[in-house]
């Protein structure tokens, strides 16, 4: 039988080869096997940008292995590594690696192909750090040659008015004092009115909007507004589903391995980087106290474990496509909120 079928497969490719329509057939073949070949990263059929306005309007691509991903992953803002002797059990003077932590602002030249997401990944520090240290926004263009301040870790700079104390700074920006000295170099407490310091762990300081009335009191979402949770763009891509019945989420799709930060900080609650997981795959599940949570579906490298205290803006995954993955989203990430076990739409946090 099999004989009998190569024998037909053989005569028909010979009269094919042989007629008149051959360079066509073999043309038409050509493209077919392209065609079927070839899928995208990012979904056809439009849906809406996602993210472009925090991390720019370039989707990027990193590889796991790429400079920032082991500051990420070390938990520490770093410049770097180093090598160490150490002894071990034995006594033996050992080579260690360690990362070199970084205590001072640097400053950094624009290269060809970077942009603000890229460099804020390299530094292992907060877009908005970037940005606000160099008085830019999400819309600014970079130029090559351009020099850029990094701070050493994540804060703002902030210029001393006259009359104020450290103790008063340290209090408006709800953090601890010992902080500012171990970044700054004051001596006996002593500030100038025009002097800048750098205020680690903190955020620039807006007029706050007077607060919503909608909603009934006592409500859910009211309780949350009312401690000011906010969530930051976990990401970056395009977004083909949305919150809605039967679908308690945003999906937003992007190329594989593009990096997927913590929406809010909190404590790693669950972390997984293998199973199906009730369709979820390898996913992450932040506490952020209050009972509100985050979850970070289909990632394909988990970067964070159970116990973890995460920052908002950290990195703790790649995405990618574990669990139950198919149609149209393809490469994504499931993003959940949810307050006191109530999933939410996030939209209404950013």
């Amino acid at each position: 039988m099999t004989r009998k079928i190569c024998a037909r497969l053989s005569k028909f490719i010979h009269r094919t080869l042989h007629s008149e329509f051959e360079f066509q057939a073999l043309a038409f073949g050509f493209l077919v096997f392209f065609v079927m070949s070839f899928r995208p990263t990012v979904p056809l059929g439009g849906g809406e940008p996602f993210g472009f306005d925090v991390f720019g309007t370039t989707n990027q691509e990193f590889q796991i292995s790429e400079p920032g991903f082991f500051d990420n992953f070390a938990g520490i803002s770093t410049a770097g590594i180093r090598e160490v002797l150490v002894e071990d059990e034995s006594g033996n003077l050992v080579v260690k690696i360690q990362p070199r932590k970084r205590d001072r602002t640097v400053s950094y030249l624009v290269k060809s192909g970077d942009n603000i997401s890229k460099i804020a990944h390299k530094f292992n520090l907060e877009i908005r750090t970037i940005l606000w240290a160099n008085d830019l926004t999400v819309r600014s263009t970079l130029r090559v040659g351009q020099k850029l301040k990094i701070p050493p870790a994540d804060g703002v700079f902030f210029t001393v008015r006259p009359g104020d104390t450290l103790s008063e700074i340290a209090k408006l920006h709800n953090i601890d004092l010992a902080k500012i000295y171990a970044y700054n170099s004051i001596k006996k407490g002593k500030i100038r009115a025009g002097q800048t310091i750098f205020l680690p762990e903190a955020q620039r300081i807006f007029v706050a909007k007077k607060p919503p009335t909608a909603g009934r009191p006592g409500s859910k979402s009211r309780a949350i507004q009312s401690i000011g949770f906010r969530l930051r763009k976990p990401t970056q891509g395009i977004l083909t589903q949305g919150f809605h019945r039967g679908h308690y989420a945003l999906d937003i799709a992007n190329k594989r391995n593009t990096p997927i930060y913590a929406a809010a900080a909190g404590t790693v609650k669950k972390a997984t980087n293998s199973g199906w997981n009730y369709g979820y795959g390898k996913y992450i599940v932040i506490d952020h106290g209050n009972g509100v949570e985050t979850l970070y579906a289909h990632n394909n490298l988990v970067k964070v474990s159970v116990g973890d205290k995460i920052r908002a803006g950290q990195l703790i995954a790649l995405m990618g496509n574990t669990g139950r993955v198919f149609g149209v989203t393809g490469i994504h990430v499931h993003f959940e909120l949810r307050i006191r076990g109530r999933k939410v739409n996030p939209q209404s946090y950013f």
